[in-house]
């Protein structure tokens, strides 16, 4: 039951895939390596969030529940968290924060990141992992793009440069992405160029050293939290209502769905309704480890 349960978030991380174009590039075993690494080697987690949509000039929904999602859950395993976005989702992701009880240090950042920005926030806050959830990754020529091939580099501030840092400094990187265009999603590259359209384009160059695919990027970072939950032996993820509620503030404070470009309470084309059953589904999971454990008084081993 115990190995058998990251198989079953991984089923679950794998919905809505076939329509991303990347359930081929699928990668098995991240999600159990990527917790094993927070949980076992984390002191202070950077987590970046936010990808703009440039037409409506804000921050999408996908991304910072996710974010707020995985800071919550750090914080309760006793880590520190930094959470960093930019101008176009700080209040975005602020509100979410508010909701879920998240007392987190939150960077709000209005321009490019450089490497002695990069080097002096690695400096104070001393990181052991930086991890990019749903967060615009540069492409092989500089620039940042959306799925659609929208080039957004003329508005979003990019912080490749502060994963290209971590990784000379030893600090684990991590991705949650869903479209080839996020951060750390470099480590599939050649599928983004086969599958997915403009990929060769829009492809982010860098490469994470663990990278969750997911249909959905909130998805993969609530499977994360899972993940974790499954290994420390108790239940990190937030409620159903929590999660409405999250929502419910992103929009009043501008989201807007990265798919239709509307200010609606949905993430990627999907409604609340779909988004709370993969939520519900993930919470199920850890439920029945968690109960197995119990009963057969077996130790939660990584």
């Amino acid at each position: 039951m115990y190995c058998d349960s990251f198989k079953y978030l991984e089923e679950l991380l794998m919905n809505n895939m076939e329509h991303r174009g990347l359930k081929k590039a699928f990668l098995k075993g991240q999600l159990k390596k990527a917790a094993e690494s927070m949980l076992l080697e984390g002191e202070t987690i950077i987590i970046v969030t936010g990808f703009v949509v440039k037409d409506a000039a804000m921050g999408e929904t996908d991304g910072p529940i996710g974010a707020v999602s995985l800071a919550g859950a750090l914080e309760q395993l006793g880590k520190k968290v930094v959470l960093i976005t930019d101008i176009f989702s700080g209040n975005i992701l602020k509100s979410c924060a508010d909701v879920r009880g998240v007392k987190s240090t939150i960077q709000v950042i209005n321009d490019d990141i450089n490497k002695q920005y990069a080097q002096d926030i690695f400096n104070i806050y001393k990181p052991s992992h930086i991890i990019a959830i749903e967060r615009p990754g540069k492409a092989l020529n500089g620039k940042c793009y959306s799925a659609r091939g929208e080039d957004i580099s003329d508005i979003v501030p990019m912080m490749d440069v502060l994963f290209e840092e971590a990784e000379k400094a030893g600090i684990k990187t991590i991705a949650v992405g869903d479209g080839g265009n996020e951060i750390g999603m470099g480590r599939i590259r050649p599928y983004v160029i086969e599958l997915i359209p403009n990929g060769e384009l829009i492809g982010a160059s860098f490469a994470s050293d663990f990278l969750i695919v997911a249909g959905v990027s909130n998805w993969g970072a609530h499977a994360l939290v899972a993940a974790l939950s499954i290994l420390a032996g108790k239940n990190l993820l937030h409620d159903t209502n929590t999660e409405k509620l999250m929502l419910q503030k992103m929009v009043e404070a501008g989201a807007v769905d990265g798919n239709t470009k509307k200010k609606a309470m949905t993430v990627d084309g999907f409604s609340l309704e779909q988004n709370l059953k993969i939520l519900m589904a993930l919470k199920y999971v850890v439920q029945k480890v968690t109960e197995y454990v119990n009963n057969e008084h077996v130790p939660a081993k990584i």
